[in-house]
């Protein structure tokens, strides 16, 4: 694999877990893809000129470890497969210090053009291009607990509150939101659902910590960490967009709970992405998972997503 990013964590990239927001990591990612597309022909593809670009569809995630302040990091990737108007990347984030694999990102884009968003073939020097750096996908970045293959979420916004989603983010899409085809930066997809989840998670986490730290007498801070993500991009806001994100419990076990979030436009009701995510709650004192008590997980299991009719 090449390297297509360097760099470090700056404060601000930085949450109130203490380490880098999940929005940064997927911005590098991207900053590395970008570069990674100059190996395919694809010149300027993010110029304002460009007549070809290259606009996500899907994006498996897995966080392995994470990365805090003033850290060291790079993005070394390579192609997976390439299809007739679209390319599958796979890139990891790795600790600069020790090698250690901070997340992984396997990657399906399409090739658009730039303005209107329609997929088109690659030229034929692409597909010469892309033999020269493709890469297997190793067993760490290889999906776990959600695929990376298989349908689309469908989500009727309609229904989303009475089959026990909560309304978690509602936010305008402002001009530094957007690229220069006036499309929402992936980031920023993924970035309201991590600022809205606390809506719909954090009263039940600081309940679970204080039950766990009355038992033991052991002091905890609550907090949460994703293991693994899969976001399905459906269509771009620009500016002076809506988005109103929708979350859901749809799976409980021991130690992980799987949330399902629906991205909206609130007054057309326009899908835009569905993403769905494997968390754990996290001991900020500790730095380290815990596992969901009974009595909690039953708390969490009466607020499952219902199944659509």
């Amino acid at each position: 694999m090449r390297d297509y990013w360097r760099g470090s964590v700056e404060a601000w990239e930085c949450d109130e877990m203490g380490h880098m927001n999940v929005r940064f990591w997927v911005r590098r990612a991207l900053d590395g893809m970008m570069l990674m597309a100059t190996e395919l022909g694809c010149e300027r593809a993010f110029a304002p000129e460009a007549t070809a670009s290259l606009l996500p569809v899907r994006q498996h995630i897995r966080f392995l470890k994470e990365a805090r302040q003033g850290v060291p990091l790079f993005f070394r990737g390579g192609v997976v497969s390439l299809g007739e108007t679209d390319i599958v990347l796979y890139g990891e984030i790795v600790h600069t210090l020790d090698g250690a694999i901070g997340a992984t990102f396997l990657t399906q884009l399409a090739h658009v053009e730039a303005k209107t968003g329609k997929a088109y073939p690659w030229p034929a020097r692409t597909k010469a291009l892309a033999l020269a750096i493709q890469v297997d996908v190793p067993k760490h970045g290889s999906p776990r607990s959600i695929p990376f293959d298989g349908p689309t979420d469908r989500f009727e916004p309609a229904t989303l509150v009475s089959r026990g989603f909560q309304q978690v983010g509602l936010s305008a899409v402002r001009i530094e939101d957007v690229d220069v085809f006036n499309r929402l930066y992936p980031e920023g997809m993924i970035g309201r659902v991590s600022t809205g989840v606390p809506n719909l998670m954090t009263a039940w986490r600081e309940e679970t910590t204080a039950e766990l730290s009355a038992q033991d007498g052991q002091p905890r801070k609550a907090g949460a960490a994703v293991l693994e993500y899969r976001l399905d991009y459906l269509a771009w806001p620009g500016a002076g967009d809506f988005v109103a994100v929708h979350s859901g419990v749809a799976n409980v076990s021991e130690k992980t709970n799987t949330l399902k979030h629906v991205l909206t436009q609130p007054v057309t009701g326009e899908v835009f992405s569905v993403c769905e995510a494997v968390a754990v709650t996290f001991d900020l004192v500790a730095r380290k998972v815990i596992a969901i008590p009974p009595q909690a997980r039953a708390k969490l299991e009466a607020r499952l997503i219902k199944p659509s009719e």
